[in-house]
């Protein structure tokens, strides 16, 4: 039962962090949020130590625990380890990639496109890219991306980022599945490389 509760806990206290829902530097009180997620205090620091351990949160002696904080140095070296990194994945993971799963992927972004639900388009753009690392089959890559899938999740639904990148990078999705579908391992490659420097492009002109 407490395995249960402290996984419970775990997954909605990392979606509130993912999706800015906690801001970068709270304070997270415990009594509160135990009563928020109507548990005891075991299950939750249980929850707080797994997200210490994924740099999520930072439990700081004496003071408390605390989201932790994106600065810009961390997001530019964010930027330099997805583009070295996910292309080595994504030309592991072509051999496997499901076409009825990327055609319902397909779908997801064109009804939400259509009605511009941006929270759901960052929603489906994590899964989407958490999708195609995890087909790499490659333990520690999957291990490695998984981190940095969760740190780009921040970054991704935080105030500023603009509505018109997450429309631009769900058309990207678009026609990046396309050519996946149609095979074409380079045009696609070139594609996600392009889909990564442009939001690298949009967000640092959003921040400054």
């Amino acid at each position: 039962m407490t395995q249960s509760l402290k996984q419970k806990v775990y997954t909605l206290l990392k979606t509130k962090i993912l999706n800015n829902e906690l801001s970068e530097g709270e304070y997270l009180e415990e009594t509160k949020l135990a009563e928020l997620f109507g548990v005891s205090r075991t299950p939750l620091r249980e929850a707080i130590n797994a997200l210490e351990n994924e740099n999520l949160v930072q439990i700081i002696p004496k003071k408390g625990t605390f989201v932790t904080t994106l600065n810009t140095q961390i997001i530019k070296e964010l930027f330099q380890a997805r583009h070295i990194v996910e292309p080595v994945a994504f030309e592991l993971a072509f051999p496997h990639l499901d076409s009825e799963v990327l055609l319902k992927y397909k779908n997801e972004f064109s009804i939400n496109i259509e009605n511009k639900d941006y929270k759901q388009l960052h929603q489906l753009d994590y899964e989407f890219h958490n999708y195609i690392n995890s087909m790499c089959r490659n333990r520690y890559l999957i291990k490695f991306l998984s981190g940095i899938s969760d740190d780009f999740q921040r970054v991704r639904t935080q105030d500023f980022y603009t509505e018109k990148r997450t429309l631009g990078g769900a058309e990207e999705h678009l026609l990046f599945i396309d050519q996946i579908i149609e095979g074409n391992i380079d045009v696609a490659l070139t594609q996600l490389k392009e889909h990564i420097s442009n939001t690298e492009k949009y967000y640092f002109q959003s921040l400054y």
